[in-house]
Order: structure tokens, then sequence, then C-alpha cells
């Protein structure tokens, strides 16, 4: 589950709208653990963190890295674990109706507050 994968362009468009994704060797550095426990808290089925892989086996996308991690809501400071009460395929509806009509989602912000 903390794994979510996105083939659209037009969702890994509407996800860096309106998340904040980072490399996981930043995510890494912010979180001081080494990206390789990243990684293995992404794997896990109930994992603390949420990771976006973006295309397909052998899909590469030339404006994106293959894997980001999400750091919460942008903007916002980085709030690795604000996912979490928001699976991710609401957290993807939103980012599509973000990306649809910027101001039509005043309020409905997903923080980790």
């Amino acid at each position: 589950m903390p794994r979510y994968y996105i083939d659209e362009e037009w969702d890994r468009d509407a996800l860096f709208a309106s998340r904040n994704l980072v490399s996981l060797e930043f995510a890494a550095d912010q979180l001081r653990v080494s990206p390789h426990a990243v990684e293995k808290a992404a794997g896990r089925l109930q994992g603390a963190l949420l990771m976006w892989i973006f295309g397909g086996r052998g899909q590469r996308m030339r404006k994106y890295r293959d894997v980001y991690v999400d750091m919460g809501p942008a903007p916002g400071p980085d709030l690795p674990h604000a996912w979490q009460s928001w699976t991710p395929e609401e957290l993807l509806g939103e980012a599509r109706q973000r990306h649809a009509d910027p101001d039509g989602l005043r309020g409905l912000e997903h923080g980790g507050t």
C-alpha cells in the first residue's frame, strides 16, 4: 500500500502540483536515514512513508524520476507522515481536482495537523 503506481502523465502532473514530492535521496537526508531505510519503510504493508512510483516496468519518463516520496501537501513544510489519514487514491483524487481547477478546492487541504 505505501507504494502507489502512477502511469498517466496527467496524474503525475497533478501530484506534482498539489503534493510535496521529493527524491528518495532527499527524503533520506531529511529523515536522517539511508535511502535503503526509506525504501524499506515504504515497502511495508502499513509503512510510514508513501512512495509514488512513476511509469511501468521499463517505461522511462523524461521529466520525472522513477520514485518520489510524499512529504505532505504543497506548498508547506516536509511532513512525511501527513498522508496517513488518507488513502493514496484519495490524495490522487484531490490532486486531480486541484489540477483541473486550482481554485475549486480551497479549504480541502490534506495537512498533517
